[in-house]
């Protein structure tokens, strides 16, 4: 009796771990299902937690830290859901290798994360644990995004590296795949074949017909005449319109391979916030020549990269935005303590003296912006 006791105690952990791991797997199958049918309403769903981490803001640090926790919180499952909607459809599919797209997921949840363990850390070990962890992740993050550039030929790499999924793009896609696998979609596709020269294709000109739509099935077949070699033919369909280049996802782009001058501008970008913080090491963080060096090394790197224009659409809009993000000098340390916060301040509370209506924005702005300064306008951040 005591054997079969001790055989029946271990057997039902083991029918419970499996229920478990049954009822975890019916719930993820649910939500991918929930997630790839109702993008609009994700996307819902997300802006509401990015809403509530403005409405925790605070002046205090645990208002702060608090708000932070939401708003990285809302960046990761925002950055989730994405891939869930990449692997559902192939025309979002990166074309980057396993490896490599496992280490830009990485450096991603470092850059939404980032903010909200700084503020931990300052809550929990003081002014020093802060700066730690600041060494630790900017490490961590330059080492990342040079082993990516050298190994993987990244080119120039963008912050994040998977920007967010655009949401429109991928209602447009599914409904046009519904569309096209639909009988309906089939029928009237025969009806308007059957309706024009066969001397014409869907484009109207006059190159030869190369697919055919089936009577009864109402799907799109290859014609015999449009098939290629039997050593390069493949089960897809020809294409019969050329894509507009702004039309093509930019998970599939491939980035530019970056040689001379432009992979040394590369380098000194990915560098750069471990040249600032040795620079604070050495003369104190209200000195101006970590603030004058930073931003040498920034306007160098775009300099040098702006010596090669075969960049891809995302790498050209990467350029652009750090060229625009050289404006944030003006509210960093001690550029902000010294010229900007006194006429910044200044004009707010004349516009919001000016202009009806705007004086409790304009109040509340002038009472959070030192400490927005204080926390994201760093000089080695983004």
């Amino acid at each position: 009796m005591d054997v079969q006791d001790s055989v029946r105690d271990a057997v039902v952990p083991e029918k419970l771990w499996e229920n478990l791991l049954r009822k975890y797997k019916e719930a993820w199958d649910w939500y991918e299902k929930w997630v790839r049918q109702h993008p609009e309403t994700v996307s819902n769903v997300e802006r509401t937690f990015r809403i509530v981490s403005y409405l925790l803001s605070g002046a205090g640090d645990d208002d702060q830290v608090l708000a932070e926790l939401v708003f990285s919180l809302s960046n990761l499952l925002v950055f989730f859901n994405d891939g869930i909607l990449r692997r559902a459809s192939s025309i979002f599919r990166t074309q980057l290798s396993l490896s490599q797209q496992q280490l830009m997921r990485w450096l991603t949840v470092i850059d939404h994360v980032e903010v909200f363990v700084e503020l931990a850390a300052a809550r929990m070990w003081g002014e020093i644990g802060r700066w730690v962890v600041i060494a630790i992740i900017q490490l961590m993050r330059s080492l990342l995004r040079l082993f990516l550039l050298y190994r993987y030929k990244a080119g120039i790499q963008p912050n994040p590296p998977f920007p967010p999924l655009n949401r429109e793009k991928v209602v447009k896609t599914q409904e046009q795949e519904n569309s096209m696998s639909s009988p309906q979609r089939g029928k009237s596709q025969l009806e308007t074949k059957e309706n024009r020269p066969e001397s014409t294709n869907a484009a109207g000109d006059n190159r030869p017909e190369v697919t055919f739509v089936g009577q009864r099935s109402g799907r799109i077949v290859r014609t015999l005449k449009s098939a290629p070699d039997l050593t390069q033919r493949t089960w897809k369909l020809p294409n019969t319109q050329e894509k507009d280049p702004e039309d093509v996802p930019v998970e599939n782009l491939l980035p530019s391979e970056l040689l001379g001058l432009p992979l040394t501008g590369e380098c000194i970008h990915i560098s750069r916030p471990l040249a600032h913080l040795a620079a604070l090491l050495l003369w104190g963080q209200y000195s101006w020549k970590p603030w004058l060096l930073s931003f040498t090394l920034d306007v160098a790197s775009i300099k040098l990269l702006d010596q090669s224009t075969q960049y891809n659409r995302q790498e050209k809009a990467e350029l652009k935005k750090r060229t625009f993000l050289l404006l944030f000098y003006l509210l960093r340390s001690p550029c902000f303590d010294k010229y900007t916060r006194t006429r910044l301040l200044g004009m707010m509370e004349k516009f919001g003296n000016t202009v009806p209506g705007m004086g409790f924005i304009m109040k509340s702005m002038m009472e959070y912006l030192p400490v927005w300064q204080r926390i994201y306008f760093y000089t080695w951040s983004h």
